[in-house]
């Protein structure tokens, strides 16, 4: 059964987040690997089921990929996607979703992360982090610093059947 991670494994020293990351060097491809996160999928799997849905096979997706091919590459995955949603602050973000960050308002684009908020095991605080399947560095895959991410624009992302349960309207 699809369902959003409420605890994260955590000691002091740090957490395991709860979904693994998908990482890709094609700049085009942040989008189908965070879905490839959020649905633990490979990204081979997702683009498999994108380009059954209509997607070239090779990029540029962008001209694709909007919010409503996300939401139905989502739902065949199990999961149900909100429309994009202005993000004024990081503490309004829903317990999932995907973000876009290093948003260019002209070109209308930006970078696909994934933001998960889910409670810490070993201290009960809550964890809030981003999977960034195109960083440049390694130890950037996995990161806390969303003020320094700066989302602009998201998606709420909840288990289909399930209504935003724990998500921030």
């Amino acid at each position: 059964m699809t369902t959003i991670p409420t605890i994260v494994t955590s000691t002091a020293a740090g957490f395991q987040p709860a979904f693994k990351p998908v990482i890709t060097q094609d700049r085009h491809a942040c989008a189908l690997a965070s879905i490839a996160i959020i649905a633990s999928a490979t990204l081979a799997d997702v683009f498999a089921k994108a380009e059954e849905l209509g997607m070239p096979a090779t990029g540029p997706y962008n001209h694709v990929l909007d919010g409503d091919f996300l939401a139905a590459l989502l739902a065949n995955f199990g999961w149900t996607a909100t429309i994009w949603k202005e993000c004024t602050k990081v503490s309004t973000l829903p317990d999932l979703s995907i973000a876009m960050v290093d948003y260019d308002a002209d070109w209308e684009i930006g970078r696909h992360v994934v933001v998960h908020r889910a409670k810490a095991s070993h201290d009960a605080k809550m964890v809030t982090y981003a999977i960034d399947p195109t960083a440049e560095k390694p130890a950037l895959h996995v990161r806390t610093d969303l003020e320094a991410l700066a989302p602009t624009w998201y998606i709420g992302v909840h288990p289909m059947g399930k209504t935003g349960v724990g998500s921030k309207k």
